[in-house]
């Protein structure tokens, strides 16, 4: 959820966000962020498998290609991901690419959500609205 131009650039959130949309959400993040962790921990046996196979680095050379196009499209895939608190990409504060657990902006935790239906499934009283430390 998006509020007005000053909210989105000083990540400040007045607006309720929806449990829903939150989720899924965040589930986009987590789903982005899984495809470029299998991606780098794949590179390390495809390389060795391709050295072993062809026992020349200028014929693994394509390989590596395939792999650093493929990286570089899904870090920018995962890169653009937006908050739904905020509104704002996820991963990128202003050039600067983390891929920390928490929202550059508004510090939401990459799993809140969890966090919210653990709290509810173990207590009968309405969950804990979101702070900036959680």
């Amino acid at each position: 959820m998006k509020g007005n131009t000053d909210q989105a650039r000083t990540g400040e959130v007045t607006e309720a966000v929806d449990p829903a949309a939150l989720r899924e959400g965040l589930r986009i993040i987590r789903r982005r962020r899984w495809y470029l962790w299998c991606l780098i921990l794949v590179y390390l046996p495809v390389m060795w498998t391709t050295l072993q196979l062809t026992r020349s680095l200028q014929a693994s050379l394509p390989v590596f290609g395939v792999w650093f196009v493929l990286l570089l499209v899904i870090m920018t895939v995962s890169a653009v991901a937006r908050c739904p608190r905020c509104g704002n990409y996820f991963h990128l504060h202003g050039m600067t690419l983390l891929y920390l657990r928490r929202c550059l902006h508004c510090q939401l935790p990459l799993n809140a959500d969890k966090k919210v239906a653990d709290y509810c499934q173990s207590s009968a009283l309405p969950p804990p609205p979101l702070k900036k430390g959680d």
